[in-house]
């Protein structure tokens, strides 16, 4: 991997199972009790309300209102303050709306319609006699779509666009290899009303979804800029051809980090070009998450480019597209983690991985965060029960070692914490702080040692 790990003192961070199992009576999360209720702690609710909006709707939209890109930079600036640990568990509210009830009550229902409006989240379902539900949607020669199909309950959709002649254009089963949800972008070749259809991946997929249809902005290099060195700059990824180029000034010998972060379920990828235009390293998730994280040593003054565009799926279909931001930074990054921090992280991370080990739903939900619920496309437990079998069938290591932890220099609310298995395979997890807690973002399975 191009990704460079920031590390504190090893004698800091590295903790013995010994320890690391004495640490978790107070750095564990809800797992001290049956119920769900206290399984459930408070971090998860403040998180699907800040959330709830977010998530409601498909992982990008080509139209983000001045509200939403205040929400965003809200959150942004919530992720890079550092945050006061808080260890005393709290109840939950009674009345918290999930992400769950605030996506099924902005979707409009119609049995009676079968015609998709622009941007219109639709409810529909599927019962068990019934092999497929069939939509409507006018769109222009040359148009690009993006269309999104959630499914609720355990429901796993698969999507065909086809012609107003009943023509197959594309189709999707599962948005990625985590998220069973559909999510198909491909351009109209013939203007009218496109067939939508959508249908279950078997007998036991049926049930519940929501719908939406965009048409995307045209790709557009509209994002370049020049970047002072120790700033930042925002951009979009509008359409699956769209590539942003951004410059910065360095001098032979300096060192310089480049982070692209990207909203939550945004999949980015980043190449630095030297001022000769020679590829000097590319990047996909080598960051927090999704995120893309490139370190490197200037061999020659001028302006370096960074490129900016959407990763792609198994298919080569790109997707995850919307917001970013990019940072450069001069020198080599560097981080330190109290053992106190390194205590917490590795406590929440141990309970993570106990949970998916031990197929608790109820701790998964409770401690993911808000890119591991997008990624797999998590609403509830239930959700979690549909990919169960999958997550269990990924080698989720065997006795721990040892664990590291590790910060992050730009975003002090940010972790990381390795589990080793044996001397070459090591489990990585990445950990975000919201409301004063430690969720898990995600996680990497059968990973070589820190470097």
């Amino acid at each position: 991997m191009l990704h460079i790990s920031l590390r504190a003192p090893r004698a800091v961070v590295g903790l013995a199972l010994g320890s690391l199992l004495l640490a978790l009576s107070a750095a564990a999360v809800g797992c001290g009790d049956d119920t769900p209720e206290a399984t459930t702690p408070q971090t998860q609710q403040e998180t699907a309300a800040q959330t709830a909006q977010q998530q409601s709707q498909p992982i990008d939209s080509t139209e983000q209102t001045q509200s939403d890109q205040s929400t965003s930079e809200g959150t942004q600036a919530v992720e890079d303050e550092p945050q006061e640990q808080d260890t005393t568990p709290q109840a939950a509210p009674a009345q918290e709306q999930t992400t769950q009830q605030a996506q099924q009550a902005q979707a409009v229902s119609d049995p009676n319609r079968d015609t998709l409006i622009e941007g219109e989240m639709f409810a529909s379902s599927i019962s068990p006699d019934e092999t497929e539900r069939l939509f409507r949607f006018q769109a222009a020669a040359g148009a690009w779509l993006r269309i999104f199909v959630d499914g609720k309950g355990g429901m796993d959709p698969i999507v065909t666009l086809l012609q107003p002649d009943g023509t197959e254009i594309a189709v999707n089963d599962d948005l990625s290899a985590a998220n069973r949800d559909s999510l198909l972008i491909s351009q109209i070749p013939v203007e009218g009303l496109q067939f939508i259809r959508v249908q279950p991946f078997d007998s036991n997929s049926i049930g519940d979804f929501i719908i939406q249809v965009e048409t995307l902005a045209p790709g557009a290099d509209d994002d370049n800029a020049i970047i002072a060195v120790g700033s930042n700059a925002d951009g979009r990824l509008n359409s699956p051809d769209d590539v942003d180029v951004f410059e910065f000034q360095l001098s032979a010998g300096d060192q310089a980090f480049v982070l692209v972060d990207g909203d939550t379920g945004v999949d980015v990828v980043a190449q630095v070009f030297s001022p000769d235009g020679v590829l000097l390293q590319i990047d996909d998730d080598g960051g927090h998450g999704l995120d893309s994280e490139i370190y490197f040593t200037a061999n020659a003054a001028g302006l370096w480019r960074v490129e900016v565009w959407p990763a792609s799926n198994g298919v080569g279909q790109r997707q995850l597209i919307g917001a970013y931001r990019v940072s450069v930074r001069q020198g080599l990054p560097t981080s330190e983690v109290n053992e106190a921090v390194a205590s917490d992280l590795a406590g929440v991370a141990l309970t993570f991985l106990q949970a998916l080990r031990d197929g608790d739903s109820a701790t998964i939900l409770a401690l993911a965060g808000p890119e591991a619920l997008t990624i797999w496309g998590w609403d509830d437990a239930s959700d979690i029960d549909r990919d169960m079998r999958k997550i269990q069938s990924i080698d989720l290591g065997g006795e721990i070692l040892q664990s590291v932890a590790y910060g992050d220099v730009l975003h002090p609310s940010r972790g990381r914490v390795y589990f080793q298995f044996s001397e070459s395979l090591w489990m990585r997890l990445e950990l975000i702080q919201l409301g004063g807690r430690w969720l898990v973002d995600d996680w990497a399975h059968s990973v070589g040692p820190p470097s």
